[in-house]
């Protein structure tokens, strides 16, 4: 993969220079690389914030994925693949033998069907679970059972507690437990608690420290007390909301436009649990300044109360070249889905999935409670899905090379507290919905994504999410090179209306495109450029704002 972004970054430099030195005449017979957008050039940008993606994924998009040679083979205990036998015993030793391993290790399933049915549990950091290929003819992992037949996980207790006590039901059926959560693969920190849903199960955090002052987009805070933080540690930012409905924190991620939207009571119910957090890693201390990787996404004010605690979670673990099967049925109701989901990343940093295929599921992959984690090369197919792929509470997710060949209610979605999460080089051929989900999800990038719409009535811009979050989303959402194959022929008018979100504020739409002219329709304050145009010469704003800060260009 860095090799690609290098071949095609040398090649971007040569285009670039051309055109600045006068050596390349591009016509319309050449529309590839023309326009450089207004919003990449300094004195537009200090007026149009645009956030930096390029922190998003595994080592900040610095690193490939590591490779570890210490091996556990699923076949030594009994795994025997393609033999119609349930594999699930001998899945759970191999596993529970993978975790007693000194060091990092792979568990490994060679090609063939494996028949699962329990949950497989990643509980420690430095390990793979690596196939042969993510193929028909690769590491099948065949689910017969949905999650909801299995015993009831100890992680799902408060959530169970929390849908029957608010009578959660669409169309008179109960919700499911695993409507937006759980996994087939499930890695998680044994007992840690991933979502917030009950107050009654409130903790005392372990606050290292509290911070004083910081600046949106800068690299640095102030804190009282920096003697608990050490270089190297990954932890939490958070930013209270203690001043109720019209708080300036409310007002600070809808960019100063609350007072125009409709703000859901979650906003101000629970003063106790942070409105916003960001998990960030410090580089050094100096004095009571503490100097972070990653950009704040927020300024940092004393009336936020904000803390810095501890955050539990592995590092290094890996999901790859398999590929998930389950059977096949008729999608059931939104929010009732049966369980057949194949992977839920919980409590990781610097992690991945990559090269996997999901038949026949509820849910390809979803996210809560994780930081710089890389979802690359995965493919949904099959019957319809809730998700995708979706960046549940999470930070800096890269979601990279996604195809999308099933009907989802949410194709890709960014949905409750994800925060400069990427959606790159993607491709939705079915009913496409990029969603944002409400609940102070803001800064996230949509980008280089191809889009295929039947229909001149589908609102592929799709947003959703309860009543008691809204706004849709917050601040600084970025469509970047946004493709649509309109299939149908003939539109019945010259443009066609493109419908955004209503309550989405700030957003930035740059090169939205598709084969007949369009027109959107976005608000509040949306930045748009380079609609209907298919020019651009930055054609991956991730890709660019990477190269640019490793210095390449």
């Amino acid at each position: 993969m860095k090799r690609f972004y290098n071949e095609f970054y040398g090649i971007l430099f040569g285009f670039l220079l051309c055109g600045l030195l006068g050596f390349a005449e591009i016509t319309s017979a050449q529309p590839l690389m023309n326009w450089m957008p207004d919003i990449l050039s300094e004195s537009t940008s200090q007026a149009v914030y645009l956030p930096d993606y390029s922190y998003a994924g595994y080592r900040w998009g610095e690193q490939s994925f590591p490779e570890f040679e210490t091996m556990v083979n699923v076949q030594d205990y009994g795994a025997i693949p393609n033999d119609g036998d349930n594999d699930t015993d001998a899945l759970l030793k191999a596993l529970k033998k993978a975790h007693q391993v000194d060091g990092p290790v792979t568990l490994y399933l060679p090609k063939g069907r494996y028949i699962l049915t329990d949950i497989l549990y990643l509980e420690r950091s430095n390990i793979i679970i690596k196939g042969d290929g993510s193929g028909p003819d690769g590491t099948i992992i065949y689910c017969p059972l949905q999650l909801s037949e299995l015993p009831t996980p100890a992680d799902m207790k408060e959530l169970e507690e929390y849908l029957h006590t608010y009578h959660k039901k669409q169309n008179g059926v109960p919700y499911s437990l695993y409507a937006w959560s759980g996994g087939f693969i499930w890695p998680r920190v044994k007992g840690k608690r991933v979502k917030a849903y009950m107050e009654k199960y409130n903790t005392k955090p372990d606050i290292l420290t509290k911070a004083t002052t910081g600046e949106r987009g800068g690299h640095w805070l102030v804190v009282t007390s920096p003697k608990s933080l050490n270089p190297g540690d990954m932890v939490k930012l958070n930013l209270f909301n203690r001043e109720g409905e019209h708080s300036s924190l409310i007002d600070h991620i809808y960019d100063n436009q609350a007072g125009n939207l409709k703000v859901g009571v979650r906003h101000w119910q629970n003063p106790d649990i942070p409105l916003v957090s960001q998990e960030v890693t410090v580089q050094s201390v100096s004095g009571d300044t503490i100097w972070l990787k990653e950009p704040l996404l927020n300024d940092v004010r004393p009336e936020w109360t904000p803390t810095i605690t501890a955050w539990p979670h592995h590092e290094n673990v890996g999901i790859e070249h398999l590929r998930f099967e389950f059977p096949k049925t008729t999608y059931r109701l939104h929010h009732v889905e049966r369980g057949y989901n194949a992977i839920y990343l919980t409590s990781l940093s610097h992690s991945w999935v990559y090269d996997v295929n999901v038949h026949n599921g509820d849910s390809g992959v979803l996210t809560d409670d994780c930081a710089n984690v890389t979802i690359q090369d995965v493919g949904v197919s099959g019957t319809g899905y809730h998700y995708g792929v979706m960046m549940g509470e999470v930070h800096n997710i890269l979601a990279n090379n996604i195809r999308i060949n099933a009907d989802c209610v949410h194709s890709l979605s960014f949905n409750t507290g994800a925060t400069n999460c990427v959606f790159t080089h993607c491709q939705v051929n079915v009913s496409p919905r990029l969603d944002q989900h409400s609940g102070a999800n803001y800064q996230n990038l949509f980008d280089d994504i191809r889009v295929k719409v039947k229909s001149p009535d589908h609102e592929y811009i799709d947003y959703g999410g309860a009543g008691y979050w809204k706004p849709s989303a917050g601040a600084f959402t970025t469509f970047w090179n946004i493709a649509v194959d309109y299939t149908f022929e003939h539109p019945h008018e010259d443009t066609l209306d493109v419908k955004g979100v209503p309550d989405g504020p700030s957003a930035r739409l740059i090169g939205v495109h598709a084969n007949y002219p369009i027109k959107i329709s976005y608000r509040p304050n949306a930045y748009f450029e380079g609609i209907n145009r298919n020019d651009c010469r930055v054609p991956s704003l991730y890709d660019y704002q990477l190269a640019k800060r490793l210095g390449k260009i």
